[in-house]
């Protein structure tokens, strides 16, 4: 099985017999392999920083956490202190590198807060979500 977009489960071998795309079931399962292999994944996102609004639960957690999982130092906000606590720690206690900022992102000054969180502690940003 294989990881695709924000965690999408896919088992390749099982998706190409169903599809027809294979001519032998080795095929099937060097493709599954290759699939399987995580590294490049796991690090592709190394070194960047991500900003991701509204990220400390649902859709915006798992785009904090699959960004983290990635490689990325992720800057997680919510409306509510206690949510980017709470974040936050879930997040480093997964092993990402994280930092997080109380934001309303139509509130000007919480958005320039929100970005000067990311310069302090990772230097810019190359992800906004």
């Amino acid at each position: 099985m294989t990881r695709l977009g924000l965690g999408l489960v896919v088992n390749a071998s099982v998706m190409l017999k169903s599809l027809n795309f294979y001519s032998t079931t080795s095929t099937a399962n060097k493709i599954s392999m290759r699939l399987l292999s995580n590294s490049a994944i796991s690090s592709r996102l190394k070194g960047k920083v991500a900003v991701v609004t509204a990220s400390t639960d649902g859709i915006g957690f798992a785009i904090a956490k699959r960004l983290g999982a990635e490689g990325a130092n992720v800057v997680v906000s919510s409306r509510k202190e206690k949510n980017v606590s709470e974040a936050v720690k879930k997040l480093k206690d997964a092993g990402y590198n994280v930092a997080g900022t109380v934001c309303h992102v139509a509130k000007a000054d919480d958005r320039r807060r929100l970005l000067d969180t990311a310069v302090e502690h990772y230097g810019g940003i190359d992800i906004l979500v």
